[in-house]
């Protein structure tokens, strides 16, 4: 730890040695930039410290500390923010790094739930679980080797289940909140004197101030989660279709039939990117055991199917929609499929190889490089919108005439854009994508493998090209809130209040606000706070 306390003064890092230990507290410049900084291109403060609680005591006792000097609290997970939701707005910030918080406390099968620290992966907690045949309703982004379960709560998240378990704040059935001064709270029945986590709704939701905050109403040290049984049986179907119309006639009435863990739809540039980088031969080839062993035979047969699928399996195709159907027996995920590929034939479709939700599925946290970059190197920064299920189709129609009227300035900047659709129980989801070549910085570059770190690393900064995705990025935004959307993510990005109808609302969250943290120190900025 370097010697200098800066603006933190020296009775406040006295205070957090002694809860911390030096080991735990980062002061060095490159480190503090780096956690500091999300996937946004926002501008942000650096942290003036990094700290690492170790334990819920910990945690709380440094929170205290902090504040009790006036300084800010923001607490970061895996860093998977693209709306700077943990960045600090203010000078004199101390940054939580939750990820030592990573212990999984109880797994009771009896009760159905699982309490896990919030600093834990969504990896580590799925490979715990699997072997006892359970796992949670949402299990996971695709990112889940590096995100947190605390930072999911915050920022909500959707992809590994979501199609029938909704968002990760879905599957939540309390949390143990330390509030802005250093007080521990804990929410539904996990709070009765004589209870553990069984239910949510013990009196008014009070999880539910503290979900999807984006870490605005206080720090998230657990979370009692609910517990599932594992499906037995799973179906992958993909079918390509030739337009876009076709492709989410056919995704929304799956959605509304409640038969698909994932259903997530793919436009003709997201097509041709896994083609240029996504589920190749030899990764085909490298599932093939893990497939086989799963299913005997018949996953022998698949797995075959997957690897001799390999490369060319979305060449020139349009629009194609990837599926997983589960069922605890056999028939009933079958059948789930029969209707699924009834409804996509229904609609023109025509099946394919199902490489992509096999291969999701069977490996499903794998490297990060192919969601954070493009094929060749490019930046990827999303935007989404989160819809009822018939809006579904003037939304996307709506995404595509904008980008095909802002063509010739994409086409002068070299930009390329994408979006994927996908759906979370009964709610439509698009995300666009744009693509561009920029510095990556050394958080993009911690996060990917150390022969394409290397290949990319010089890319030099296009502040030009970046200044015009942004704005392009603002004006999807704005169009989908004018649609209605909704959002996850939240952060410092979305307006969220300015959304509301009701000034009533805005004034009543500020209200909660000013009650479990009246000095504005956890998280400043973020949901507008």
């Amino acid at each position: 730890m370097q010697t200098s306390v800066g603006s933190l003064g020296d009775e406040l890092v006295g205070q957090l040695l002694t809860i911390l230990g030096s080991d735990n507290i980062l002061r060095g410049a490159s480190e503090r930039a780096t956690l500091s900084t999300d996937l946004s291109w926002r501008p942000g403060e650096i942290a003036e410290a990094v700290i690492r609680p170790g334990s819920i005591d910990e945690l709380a006792a440094s929170v205290a500390a902090v504040t009790g000097h006036g300084h800010a609290v923001v607490a970061r997970g895996g860093g998977m923010s693209y709306t700077s939701g943990y960045t600090p707005e203010e000078k004199g910030s101390v940054l939580i790094d939750m990820r030592r918080m990573d212990r999984i406390i109880e797994i009771n099968v009896d009760d159905m739930y699982v309490i896990v620290e919030a600093g834990c992966t969504w990896k580590k907690l799925y490979e715990a679980l699997l072997p006892l045949g359970f796992r949670t309703p949402y299990w996971g982004p695709l990112s889940g080797a590096y995100a947190t379960v605390g930072g999911a709560l915050s920022q909500n998240s959707l992809f590994h289940g979501s199609g029938t378990g909704g968002t990760a704040a879905e599957s939540v059935l309390g949390l143990k909140i330390v509030l802005a001064d250093g007080t521990t709270v804990t929410t539904g029945s996990w709070g009765h004197r004589h209870g553990n986590p069984f239910w949510r709704h013990f009196g008014p939701d009070m999880t539910g101030l503290f979900l999807a905050d984006t870490g605005a109403m206080g720090v998230k040290a657990a979370a009692a989660l609910r517990l599932v049984v594992a499906p037995r049986h799973t179906g992958y179907l993909s079918y390509k279709f030739d337009t876009l119309d076709a492709m989410l006639s056919a995704q929304v009435q799956i959605a509304r039939l409640g038969i698909a863990s994932e259903c997530y739809g793919f436009d003709p540039y997201y097509n041709a990117g896994f083609e240029k980088q996504g589920i190749t031969f030899e990764e085909g080839l490298s599932i093939v055991g893990k497939i086989a062993r799963k299913g005997g035979l018949k996953g022998l047969k698949r797995a075959a199917k997957v690897a001799l699928g390999g490369k060319t399996i979305l060449k020139d195709v349009p629009y194609s929609l990837h599926m997983t159907l589960d069922g605890l027996t056999e028939g009933v995920a079958a059948e789930h499929a029969d209707l699924a590929a009834e409804i996509c034939a229904g609609e023109g479709g025509r099946e394919m190889v199902s490489s992509i939700p096999t291969v999701f599925r069977n490996a499903p946290f794998g490297g990060v490089r192919t969601i954070l970059l493009g094929s060749e190197g490019e930046i990827w920064l999303p935007i989404h919108g989160y819809f009822p299920l018939s809006v579904a189709q003037h939304a996307a129609e709506a995404t595509e005439k904008f980008l095909a009227d802002r063509g010739p300035v994409l086409e002068r900047y070299g930009i390329k854009t994408s979006y994927l659709t996908c759906f979370s129980g009964p709610e439509f989801v698009i995300e666009p994508s744009f693509y561009w070549h920029d510095e990556l910085g050394p958080f993009r570059l911690s996060l990917i493998e150390p022969e394409f770190a290397e290949k990319w690393r010089d890319i030099p900064a296009d502040e030009e090209r970046r200044a015009v995705v942004l704005g392009l990025r603002d004006e999807l935004r704005d169009l989908f809130d004018s649609l209605g959307a909704l959002h996850l993510q939240i952060g410092k990005y979305y307006p969220y209040q300015e959304m509301m109808a009701e000034a009533a609302l805005a004034g009543l969250l500020k209200s909660v606000k000013a009650v479990v943290d009246p000095g504005r120190r956890v998280n400043p900025g973020s949901l507008g706070l």
